[in-house]
């Protein structure tokens, strides 16, 4: 790890995320409609802790996890209606996930790639589909990979872990190999933070819209 961003991200300590994304009753109609019986509960912002307690509750189904966290990570509600128009692959997905049917998070996210790759999850992209990962099976440690998250791990290693699009989007050709050492590699700050992974990836997804030093310091330094 490179001391110097180190030692910043450890100056800064803990961060509070606080509530982000849609308020999710409300993506939730506009993504699939309003005969859907959705749950009421969900006529809210979640913060992640709220949004990881949800998605471990068996009584919530899948279709009402998969809206908590999509509306959550903020996609855009016409990707999330592309990813509907098929929903029984992802709807799918989302309920081998919840059954613990993967292993390791590397095979979660090999399964996801390849479904992805073979057309079949229109509109959900790596930086999602890893938000399903990290919440509904959080004992496998798969963590979000974003572009956030991804520039973070980039520049606290000094390597280029992570491949970017020239739009700073994490690219579709990032497999589950690195997934993986990306994971490993928030593993490895977490003991350096002196935390959990899931603590870690959070310090290092910081706070948007301005209000999130690591995530200021993070865009004054990357590719510098």
């Amino acid at each position: 790890m490179n001391e110097i961003h180190l030692n910043y991200l450890i100056q800064i300590g803990n961060n509070d995320q606080g509530y982000v994304g849609n308020n999710s009753l409300n993506w939730g109609i506009s993504v699939v409609g309003a005969d859907e019986n959705l749950d009421p509960f969900l006529n809210r912002q979640f913060n992640r802790y709220e949004l990881f307690e949800y998605c471990q509750n068996q009584n919530n189904n899948n279709l009402n996890t998969l809206i908590a966290i999509l509306s959550w990570g903020g996609m855009r509600r016409d990707h999330g209606r592309k990813l509907f128009e098929n929903r029984n692959v992802i709807i799918e997905l989302v309920k081998e996930l919840r059954d613990g049917n993967f292993v390791t998070r590397q095979r979660a996210f090999e399964v996801f790639q390849n479904q992805r790759s073979a057309n079949m999850l229109p509109g959900i992209g790596i930086g999602y589909f890893t938000k399903l990962i990290c919440f509904l099976v959080p004992n496998l440690n798969g963590y979000i990979m974003d572009q956030w998250v991804a520039k973070s791990i980039n520049l606290l290693t000094g390597v280029p872990i992570v491949n970017l699009t020239g739009n700073n989007w994490v690219n579709d050709n990032n497999d589950s190999n690195t997934y993986e050492l990306f994971c490993q590699n928030i593993d490895n700050l977490a003991e350096l933070l002196n935390c959990s992974g899931f603590e870690a990836e959070k310090q290092i997804f910081s706070v948007g819209r301005g209000n999130g030093q690591w995530r200021n310091y993070l865009i004054n330094n990357y590719n510098n």
